[in-house]
């Protein structure tokens, strides 16, 4: 059953596709597999839930200068977001555990002060 995407969607997929492009001339990198087509599926899944894709575009073009790789293409954009996701909601679940340390008890409290302010 293929997939049907929305107007938004595809409009989505097009500026992702010409963003990525346009920022990987800009700094050397090798653009393989950027075509709208290309980031159909990952619209698909991601829509709604990472926000700002053209942002994570460019950090994920930034990582890829940061580790020597010479190519972006959608796949890889598509695996960042799949972390992205899961970073996310590591992130909702310490800022819920802060929350609940902060309104606890003496002893969460002080718990929450020994665990946060020394990560800092």
């Amino acid at each position: 059953m293929p997939i049907e995407l929305s107007s938004t969607e595809i409009s989505l997929a097009e500026s992702l596709s010409q963003h990525a492009k346009d920022a990987c001339a800009l700094v050397g990198l090798k653009c393989l597999k950027c075509e709208p087509k290309h980031f159909y599926l990952t619209v698909h899944r991601y829509y709604g839930r990472v926000q700002g894709m053209t942002a994570e575009v460019d950090r994920c073009i930034d990582w890829c200068l940061s580790k020597g790789k010479l190519v972006f293409n959608a796949q890889r954009f598509g695996n960042w977001c799949q972390k992205k996701v899961q970073w996310d909601k590591e992130e909702q679940i310490q800022k819920g555990e802060r929350e609940k340390l902060q309104s606890g008890t003496v002893y969460q409290k002080a718990d929450f002060e020994r665990r946060f302010t020394a990560q800092r």
